[in-house]
């Protein structure tokens, strides 16, 4: 029998040493990371603002959209899914259903933040965040709620102490802790920490599993394995920055050029990479699945003989 996929993502969070886990939005994402061999993915909330609503990472998106989204990406890979659950998306109480919606979509684990509504995207100017009870009160009720349904379901509680208004370090640790010891969280994920100097204090101060990530003045991550060796379980992948760099710089060198000459250019170096080679992506639909041939092997298996194709006879776009 396979093992749960809540299971599984629960031992990336105990075991010791870093996972690398690409964080993105579609399921074509999550598909990219199956099929590249990282074992698990990360569903971004700020992304999700922003490729599914086009909005600032406000907390404008409800819970039914980012959990119906949530669950498309989880159907379309064999890999645990992990998601932002921003505040909870309400009181304790709403986080309380919020952790059991997430659970029957099939994601693996959440994580939940400390910031007071309406919430700010992570290193943003004016975070606040709720006090201790109310905090507390949001990682018990998901607690509860897991155990209920799937003891083995991750909850991960983030807190924003360090760059909330008065905020520090020492006050993100503090929090961290207390959401450990009587929110009964697994993991702890301290966000926006501006060197990893303070990673380095955060996570050794910390009693129990922890991750953080680093806003970009921290510089370049250290090397995997001293990622381990300072406690860091996972560390985010955000590999979708070229998918928005690179994509918007072909969109104004068409507009300057006037022409589609530069789309041109771009798929004539597309489909120059051998087709059996693992850079070859195509348009990206290699990667979905069910594939063109599931299909073809379903109509196969299904359909009378009146009704299959003649795929020998076709003109196909090979």
């Amino acid at each position: 029998m396979a093992e749960k996929k809540t299971t599984q993502l629960r031992r990336i969070f105990e075991e010791p040493g870093t996972t690398l886990m690409p964080f993105g939005v579609l399921p074509l994402h999550a598909q990219m990371a199956q099929r590249a061999g990282f074992p698990a993915f990360e569903i971004s909330g700020g992304m999700s603002a922003w490729w599914m609503g086009g909005v600032a990472d406000i907390g404008w998106l409800t819970a039914t959209e980012v959990i119906q989204q949530a669950a498309a990406v989880a159907r379309s890979v064999d890999i645990p899914v992990y998601c932002d659950a921003d505040t909870g998306y309400g009181s304790a109480i709403n986080t309380r259903r919020t952790t059991q919606d997430f659970i029957r979509a099939g994601i693996a684990g959440i994580h939940l933040e400390d910031q007071v509504e309406p919430k700010k995207a992570g290193g943003q100017a004016g975070i606040q965040i709720v006090s201790d009870a109310e905090a507390v009160g949001r990682i018990r009720a998901a607690v509860d709620a897991r155990d209920e349904m799937d003891p083995d379901f991750v909850i991960v509680a983030r807190t924003d102490a360090y760059a909330a208004e008065g905020g520090s370090l020492e006050e993100a640790i503090r929090r961290g802790n207390l959401y450990l010891r009587e929110g009964g969280a697994n993991a702890i994920f301290y966000e926006g920490l501006r060197s990893w100097d303070e990673a380095r204090q955060a996570l050794a101060a910390t009693d129990g599993p922890a991750y953080v990530i680093t806003s970009r003045h921290a510089g370049r991550h250290p090397a995997i394995d001293e990622l381990s060796a300072m406690g860091q379980r996972i560390n985010i992948v955000p590999f979708l920055l070229p998918g928005v760099q690179e994509v918007w710089n072909l969109l104004l060198e068409i507009r300057e050029r006037g022409d589609l000459s530069a789309y041109d250019d771009y798929l004539e170096k597309l489909f120059a990479v051998p087709k059996d080679s693992e850079a070859f992506v195509g348009f990206g639909d290699g990667f979905v699945s069910p594939s063109y041939a599931d299909a073809r092997k379903w109509e196969a298996a299904y359909l009378p003989p009146e009704k299959q194709r003649d795929y020998a006879g076709s003109i196909s776009d090979d």
